[in-house]
Protein backbone atom coordinates (compact mmCIF):
# COMPACT_ATOMS: atom_id res chain seq x y z
CA UNK A 1 0.00 0.00 0.00
CA UNK A 2 1.47 3.19 -1.31
CA UNK A 3 1.18 6.33 1.57
CA UNK A 4 -0.46 9.39 0.93
CA UNK A 5 1.55 10.72 3.57
CA UNK A 6 4.94 9.33 3.41
CA UNK A 7 7.00 9.07 6.89
CA UNK A 8 10.44 10.58 7.66
CA UNK A 9 12.35 7.99 10.59
CA UNK A 10 15.43 9.60 11.05
CA UNK A 11 17.22 9.27 7.66
CA UNK A 12 14.82 6.73 6.37
CA UNK A 13 11.99 7.64 4.15
CA UNK A 14 9.09 4.94 4.53
CA UNK A 15 6.53 5.48 1.24
CA UNK A 16 4.96 2.09 1.38
CA UNK A 17 3.71 -0.54 3.65
CA UNK A 18 3.92 -4.23 2.04
CA UNK A 19 1.39 -6.25 3.40
CA UNK A 20 1.84 -10.14 3.51
CA UNK A 21 -1.04 -12.05 1.18
CA UNK A 22 -1.98 -14.12 4.52
CA UNK A 23 -2.93 -14.56 8.05
CA UNK A 24 -1.31 -15.93 10.94
CA UNK A 25 -2.35 -16.98 14.35
CA UNK A 26 0.15 -14.64 15.71
CA UNK A 27 -2.02 -11.78 14.08
CA UNK A 28 -5.24 -12.87 15.45
CA UNK A 29 -3.42 -12.79 18.85
CA UNK A 30 -3.40 -8.88 18.60
CA UNK A 31 -6.87 -8.93 19.64
CA UNK A 32 -6.20 -10.46 22.96
CA UNK A 33 -4.39 -7.80 24.24
CA UNK A 34 -5.83 -4.50 23.91
CA UNK A 35 -8.34 -2.11 23.06
CA UNK A 36 -10.22 -1.46 19.61
CA UNK A 37 -7.60 0.90 18.04
CA UNK A 38 -4.51 -0.67 19.80
CA UNK A 39 -5.69 -4.24 18.70
CA UNK A 40 -5.99 -3.20 15.32
CA UNK A 41 -2.44 -0.74 15.05
CA UNK A 42 -0.90 -4.12 16.59
CA UNK A 43 -2.40 -6.46 13.39
CA UNK A 44 -1.46 -3.90 10.96
CA UNK A 45 2.23 -4.23 12.33
CA UNK A 46 2.49 -7.96 12.30
CA UNK A 47 0.71 -8.18 8.83
CA UNK A 48 3.45 -5.48 7.29
CA UNK A 49 5.93 -6.70 9.35
CA UNK A 50 6.40 -3.62 11.12
CA UNK A 51 6.79 -2.16 14.36
CA UNK A 52 3.87 -0.68 15.68
CA UNK A 53 5.31 2.77 16.80
CA UNK A 54 5.84 3.28 12.95
CA UNK A 55 2.31 2.18 12.50
CA UNK A 56 1.13 4.95 14.61
CA UNK A 57 2.48 7.37 13.24
CA UNK A 58 0.67 6.88 10.00
CA UNK A 59 -1.92 9.94 8.93
CA UNK A 60 -5.67 8.93 9.52
CA UNK A 61 -6.60 8.50 5.72
CA UNK A 62 -3.40 5.94 5.20
CA UNK A 63 -4.21 4.27 8.87
CA UNK A 64 -7.73 3.12 7.63
CA UNK A 65 -6.55 2.19 3.94
CA UNK A 66 -4.50 -0.23 6.09
CA UNK A 67 -7.33 -0.59 8.57
CA UNK A 68 -9.38 -1.87 5.68
CA UNK A 69 -6.82 -4.26 4.28
CA UNK A 70 -6.17 -5.95 7.50
CA UNK A 71 -10.17 -6.13 8.06
CA UNK A 72 -10.69 -8.12 4.01
CA UNK A 73 -7.48 -10.02 5.18
CA UNK A 74 -9.59 -11.50 8.21
CA UNK A 75 -12.83 -11.28 6.60
CA UNK A 76 -11.65 -14.00 3.58
CA UNK A 77 -10.06 -16.15 6.29
CA UNK A 78 -13.77 -15.99 8.00
CA UNK A 79 -15.21 -16.84 4.14
CA UNK A 80 -12.68 -19.84 3.75
CA UNK A 81 -12.89 -21.37 6.79
CA UNK A 82 -17.30 -21.45 6.49
CA UNK A 83 -16.48 -22.31 2.79
CA UNK A 84 -14.50 -25.75 4.12
CA UNK A 85 -17.19 -25.88 6.99
CA UNK A 86 -20.05 -25.93 4.23
CA UNK A 87 -18.17 -28.33 2.08
CA UNK A 88 -17.21 -31.14 4.52
CA UNK A 89 -20.82 -30.75 5.46
CA UNK A 90 -22.14 -31.24 2.01
CA UNK A 91 -19.49 -34.48 1.49
CA UNK A 92 -20.40 -36.20 4.66
CA UNK A 93 -24.28 -35.46 3.58
CA UNK A 94 -23.59 -37.18 0.38
CA UNK A 95 -21.53 -39.72 2.26
CA UNK A 96 -24.53 -40.83 5.06
CA UNK A 97 -27.36 -41.26 1.47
Amino acid sequence: MRLINPLNIGKTHITELKFRAYTTAADYLSFDKRGGVAQRIALIASLTGTDEALIEQLRGPDYVRAEKIASDMLAADEEAAGDDAEKKLSESSQQSD
